[in-house]
């Protein structure tokens, strides 16, 4: 993953058939919309995400996110070099947010734990992360088709 994410993006967000963004804050406010939009109860959660985002230093260099690592989508083939699959949801933003959604995906109850795989994380990164986290979380709340991890969702978010 490091070096995919050492690719630059030329705009925020997915990479084919969505709106692109003009920073990684306009992508996530639109993320956070559609969340309140698929689940209006979580209205609340995503007003209290969005102040922080807001409040917080979210310019940084876009980089090329797979976005849904899971073990479903890491093969080994028989010869040649491990492959990862489905880039359905590959974006351009920010790498702390792969790292969130992986803690999510991992069902980690305290994000900074994956802060050391970060390729030299700048000094507001586990303000970043953390937020992340939470929105990954919401996200999950609000779309997720498992009942299990839609109600982890929701039982993490604020």
């Amino acid at each position: 993953m490091a070096v995919v994410h050492r690719i630059p993006g030329p705009h925020a967000g997915r990479l084919a058939g969505a709106p692109r963004h003009r920073n990684w804050r306009d992508y996530l406010h639109n993320r956070l919309d559609t969340y309140t939009a698929a689940a209006p109860d979580l209205a609340p959660a995503a007003a209290a995400l969005r102040r922080e985002l807001d409040a917080t230093d979210a310019d940084t260099e876009l980089k090329l996110l797979h976005h849904d690592l899971q073990p479903g989508h890491l093969v080994r083939p028989t010869s040649g070099k491990p492959l990862l699959l489905d880039w359905e949801l590959a974006a351009f933003g920010d790498p702390l947010s792969y790292l969130a959604r992986l803690a999510v995906r991992l069902d980690l109850p305290d994000p900074p734990g994956v802060l050391h795989l970060a390729h030299r994380p700048d000094p507001d990164a586990v303000r970043r992360l953390c937020l992340y986290w939470r929105i990954h979380q919401l996200a999950d709340a609000a779309l997720s088709t498992d009942p299990v991890v839609r109600q982890r969702g929701r039982a993490r978010l604020p």
